[in-house]
């Protein structure tokens, strides 16, 4: 019994240490200068309140001039048929110069849009039935993108983009998909 108390208690010891040494305090990550903030969230507020589409972004700033990042796109609104989930990984150039903060200003944006949907048709048949034909679609769009993005010494962020991706497989009933919005975010 004696020895199981002692290893209990070192596994216990060794595991606080190891727990202690890996976190980073609050302290840390308040102290962080805006230009060491490398990560950024944002919500897509017009699309969300207009027209039900969820669109949620993740950005990795990885250098003073250029940003990687992840869109997702989930529509909300059963009455909006062709874009129901979508995926847009882009990669960005930014144009702004200023010391304190990297990633923004004026950018340029290549993205690929992957996503799918539904197309209904409404016919009537040779007996003068109503039909409803629910035809399921996968689409990828590449495309470019423009926008803006400002940033206050907080970590607040606002952004607006508006892009234009062309169709490559032709399932979608359109040719081409817009992106865009106005978002608002966090630097952190």
């Amino acid at each position: 019994m004696k020895s199981f108390n002692t290893l209990v208690l070192l596994l216990c010891f060794t595991f606080c240490i190891a727990q202690n040494d890996e976190k980073p305090s609050a302290t840390d990550l308040s102290s962080q200068t805006n230009y060491e903030k490398v990560h950024e969230l944002r919500l897509g507020a017009f699309k969300l309140l207009a027209g039900g589409f969820l669109d949620i972004s993740y950005e990795y700033i990885n250098s003073t001039d250029s940003g990687l990042g992840v869109s997702l796109m989930l529509n909300l609104d059963d009455a909006i048929e062709t874009e129901k989930l979508g995926l847009i990984p882009y990669y960005r150039f930014y144009f702004g110069d200023n010391p304190e903060f990297k990633g923004h200003g004026f950018f340029v944006e290549a993205f690929t849009y992957f996503y799918t949907g539904d197309q209904y048709e409404y016919y009537f048949s040779q007996q003068g039935n109503s039909v409803i034909e629910d035809d399921s679609f996968f689409d990828v769009a590449p495309g470019f993108a423009v926008g803006s993005k400002w940033i206050n010494s907080g970590g607040f962020l606002f952004q607006i983009k508006f892009g234009i991706g062309r169709n490559l497989l032709s399932n979608s009933p359109d040719e081409f998909v817009g992106i865009g919005d106005f978002y608002v975010g966090y630097r952190f």
